[in-house]
């Protein structure tokens, strides 16, 4: 997979390397794919959300397949820093977080229902603990 990061936000700071370590750990990352990884602030992410989805407010992330072989996703990095306090867990593992599931979207995993949701939260909270994040999410999927 071919990876492009491109930094549009001022909310954290962040480490490429990092970005292409967890996305490279991703089932289906090694086909021959064009990934665009877009760090913005919730202003930004409002405006596409609500022009392309229709949907009011800002959002974590967003996905945009272009292709069978290209597709971009934005990622919103002060959402990320925000729901990171709130729920007591590292910055940049939520923003990792983000953009895992933007990049799962994109390789056809879908979380509309609670099996494929359950499967595609497996897969996050697999990298992100071998990453050494720490995962708190279980509590809000029993809920």
């Amino acid at each position: 997979m071919r990876i492009t990061v491109t930094n549009e936000q001022n909310f954290l700071s962040i480490e490429e390397k990092k970005v292409y370590e967890a996305i490279r750990l991703l089932p289906g990352s090694d086909k021959k794919y064009r990934l665009s990884v877009v760090y913005v602030d919730d202003k930004e992410i409002t405006k596409m959300n609500e022009r392309y989805l229709h949907h009011e407010g800002p959002t974590d992330v967003l996905a945009f397949p272009i292709s069978t072989k290209e597709g971009e996703i934005i990622v919103s990095a002060e959402t990320a820093l925000r729901e990171s306090k709130e729920r007591e867990v590292e910055s940049e593992g939520e923003l990792l977080l983000y953009t895992l599931h933007g990049t799962l979207h994109l390789l056809g995993y879908d979380d509309k229902d609670e099996e494929e949701s359950i499967k595609m939260h497996a897969v996050e909270k697999q990298i992100l603990t071998q990453l050494g994040y720490k995962w708190s999410w279980d509590e809000d999927l029993s809920e």
